[in-house]
């Protein structure tokens, strides 16, 4: 009988308890840039409740902060964790295309970075839709102003080349 309820106990304690699901940020921080004729910005996610949003252009460069709100975060985390970034090249760039749409995603996790660089219409449909879904996670947010200095990484992909030198003579 003893043994009985011991197995009992055993089987319930095995198989009874739900165990939590475990949602956490994949990352250690998720930089989105993207810009255009008119726009020039990066969207920076980390494992905390704040987003940065740093805007370049139009000039002058500002940064902003939001708080993601935590069942906002939860839907965030899950999609992340589904989405499998390291099957993608680093660089997806359409050739004879000026003045196009130009994307940067910048995955940096355990001291170590992976690039995707998108100019076009070439790449996979996925990171589009990641794209967008990551633009309108954007637009929901309240971005408010920081003077607060944030590292975007390395944006050379998406920053536009520095003016030629004058050609005048002084």
């Amino acid at each position: 009988m003893k043994k009985t309820i011991l197995l009992f106990i055993l089987v319930f304690a095995l198989f009874g308890c739900k165990k939590d699901e475990v949602n956490e940020f994949p990352f250690n921080s998720l930089i989105f840039s993207y810009a255009g004729l008119h726009h020039d910005n990066s969207v920076k996610f980390t494992n905390s409740d704040t987003v940065f949003l740093q805007r370049r252009f139009p000039e002058p460069t500002e940064n902003f902060y939001a708080i993601i709100q935590n069942d906002e975060k939860i839907k965030l985390n899950k999609y992340l964790q589904s989405l499998n970034l390291k099957k993608f090249k680093s660089v997806y760039a359409q050739e004879n295309l000026c003045d196009g749409e130009s994307y940067l995603i910048n995955v940096s996790n355990n001291g170590k970075n992976k690039l995707i660089f998108i100019y076009g219409h070439i790449a996979p449909e996925e990171l589009y839709n990641f794209v967008d879904s990551l633009g309108t996670f954007k637009k929901n947010l309240k971005f408010s102003p920081t003077k607060q200095i944030i590292n975007f990484g390395d944006l050379t992909y998406i920053l536009p080349p520095p003016p030629p030198p004058s050609l005048r003579k002084e």
